[in-house]
């Protein structure tokens, strides 16, 4: 009795009396009781569609089992060829392994059976009209999408803020509703932007929620909520949510009067809309043009861990007339009331301070013995060059000696006496040495291919460290040679995070820099080397080193304790500012000069005194340790 499998297969988990599984399974016992054939596997998939055998695991173990001759069978039954794929590329190309292992495929409600010559070109006929009808049922399915588009109706997906969906339609959710009909009615006021829509919001008691969640308002939600035509009446079909254009703009964009109840009227969408439009214009770059912070979003705030974002602070002088020098620093974004205020870090970091310690160590690193040990651990881990260009010669020798024994066994099969009576069995004999051979050669080729690869990635490996550590080494040179974005992308390539401290006591700013220091491992370059529980990113403990000069520099302030809690001494800020002028140290525009020019001028600081202040600029790292003292200014 010859054997077969039977295959099922359904698109929903439920379909009507006729075609489900149940009475597939009948018909196709009948067919094998008829035919008297075995059915030694049963296949189903339940729920799975026809476009591609990818998704359906019963129909790809079947045959996978087929190819692996698991239970030597004669045919596959299924009920119709509908049933056995849609896809005709799919199906051919099954049937062409059916037919390499000598199995026919019988689709038995439609009489076809491919052991015969016309069966076989029926079922390519037939094959090609169930992709034809999958193509009419999606074209169907869409245009009944596209006319409920064309009406008005709701076509689904997320719900937006101020609607619920009833009987699959919009209907007014009345608490939220009156928020979006609050944003519209803030945003026109004349005085107001969504910034500051936002700030209304949450300091007039407003909430935002969604089932059981509260949040607060945020600048993004507010400009969604504008952007949205559907609360001025109108459904967009096509729209993609992450494309910037505007709907006119994208071609595929079906823009058409909804159905349901409008939160505001078109007018005054319209009126938000063209507001919206005129404020997203950013103005022209005007303070340092070529100027950006090198290390937005590297550092993470020390308390809810966002990247924080440069804040840039301009005051006029009020004085004098005109602004003091803009001064830049790294903020927290969720602390920004526009953004909901969801964290409670105030403190804002100097960019000038921190941009100059995070310079100073980067600067240093191939100094660091921790960082000499990574690299110096990293490569000795290695196999050598040498010792892999010996391994790929032996591949190859071992590739040729296999191949001289196929050679001599082709030539041992060629001399065969085809009339001998041991023939069959002299030539399974040779056959079988024959695919020891094949399945030898093909392992070395493999292994060679491998470790061509791994020599190479070796090289490389190695030269991309050796230059690394060269630029590390050079790079104060360097830095000074690259433009600020030049500067901002290679902190971006090299480093991964940088943490801070919330509030220090003695100065100190930076807690721990995590690099991105290229590692090389197993043959390749990685800036990440995944495995449990650990991260090949190389992370320095800031507090164990010395303050930077940055961290170190003091406040006037502190410079006069120093130096009266050393020598019991009291000091003039005037003193320290003439000190700091006469031995070079960088000092702000002084922006409130005298009115009159014979102006008294101030008396002069004793050498007792300037030996002093030097020595609390040097305790600072302000002075280099080594700075002898200047002559006396004439």
């Amino acid at each position: 009795m010859k054997k077969c499998y039977t295959y099922k297969r359904v698109s929903t988990e439920v379909q009507v009396d006729g075609f489900s599984l149940e009475a597939q399974q009948e018909r196709l016992i009948q067919y094998a009781d008829y035919r008297e054939l075995q059915i030694v596997g049963e296949y189903c998939d339940a729920g799975k569609s026809g476009h591609s055998i990818k998704g359906r695991p019963a129909f790809c173990q079947m045959m996978n089992d087929i190819i692996n001759q698991k239970d030597h069978i004669s045919f596959v039954l299924v009920y119709k060829l509908s049933r056995f794929g849609r896809n005709a590329a799919d199906v051919l190309k099954s049937m062409q392994t059916l037919t390499d292992y000598e199995v026919d495929l019988v689709c038995v409600e439609d009489a076809i059976d491919s052991s015969t010559q016309g069966g076989r070109l029926t079922m390519a006929i037939l094959s090609a009209v169930a992709e034809i009808e999958r193509e009419n049922i999606n074209a169907q399915f869409m245009a009944g999408k596209m006319q409920k588009a064309l009406s008005g109706g709701w076509l689904g997906g997320p719900v937006p803020y101020g609607y619920r969906t009833v009987d699959r339609q919009l209907a007014v959710e009345a608490d939220e509703a009156e928020i979006v009909k609050k944003i519209f009615e803030l945003y026109l006021r004349d005085d107001m932007q969504a910034t500051s829509v936002v700030r209304f919001l949450n300091d007039n008691g407003y909430e935002r929620k969604r089932g059981d969640k509260v949040s607060k308002f945020n600048r993004d939600f507010v400009l969604r909520i504008l952007d949205n035509p559907i609360y001025g009446g109108k459904i967009v079909y096509g729209r993609r949510a992450n494309d910037k254009q505007s709907d006119e703009n994208q071609p595929d964009v079906l823009t058409v009067k909804g159905i349901h109840e409008p939160l505001v009227s078109e007018s005054l969408w319209e009126e938000a809309h063209e507001k919206r439009k005129r404020l997203a214009v950013r103005p022209e770059k005007t303070d340092d043009p070529e100027r950006v912070s090198l290390l937005a979003g590297l550092i993470k705030c020390p308390l809810c861990g966002v990247g924080m974002y440069s804040k840039k602070d301009k005051t006029a002088n009020k004085n004098y007339g005109g602004y003091y020098d803009n001064f830049y620093s790294y903020a927290c974004k969720n602390y920004r009331k526009s953004d909901g205020r969801s964290c409670t870090l105030r403190r804002t970091y100097s960019q000038k301070k921190v941009d100059a310690a995070v310079f100073e160590i980067f600067s240093n690193l191939t100094l660091l013995p921790e960082f000499r040990e990574r690299i110096a651990e990293n490569m000795g881990n290695q196999n050598s060059p040498e010792s892999l260009e010996e391994d790929l010669r032996n591949l190859r020798k071992k590739l040729r000696k296999e191949e001289r024994k196929k050679q001599k066994l082709t030539e041992e099969m060629d001399a065969l006496d085809v009339l001998a009576a041991d023939y069959d069995k002299q030539y399974g004999i040779i056959e079988q040495k024959l695919d020891e051979v094949y399945d030898c050669m093909d392992q070395c080729d493999a292994q060679i291919e491998a470790a061509a690869k791994k020599l190479s990635s070796l090289k490389s490996g190695k030269q991309v460290i050796e230059k690394t550590v060269k630029m590390l080494d050079n790079m104060t040179s360097l830095y000074e040679q690259m433009s600020c974005q030049e500067k901002r992308e290679m902190y971006h390539l090299f480093i991964e995070r940088i943490e801070v401290y919330p509030e220090s006591a003695d100065g100190r700013i930076l807690k721990s820099i995590t690099f991105k220091i290229p590692v090389f491992y197993q043959g390749e370059t990685v800036r990440e080397k995944k495995l449990p529980n650990e991260k090949f990113y190389f992370t320095l403990d800031c507090s164990r080193l010395e303050k930077t000069a940055a961290e170190s520099k003091a406040s006037y302030t502190q410079i006069k304790s120093y130096i009266y809690e050393k020598y019991g001494v009291k000091v003039a800020t005037l003193y320290i500012s003439r000190i700091k002028r006469k031995y070079g140290i960088e000092m702000r525009k002084c922006y409130n000069h005298a009115k009159s020019s014979d102006a008294r001028t101030p008396p002069k600081c004793s050498r007792v005194k300037e030996e002093m202040i030097v020595d609390a600029l040097k305790y600072y790292k302000m002075l280099d340790r080594n700075t002898e003292l200047l002559g006396e200014e004439s």
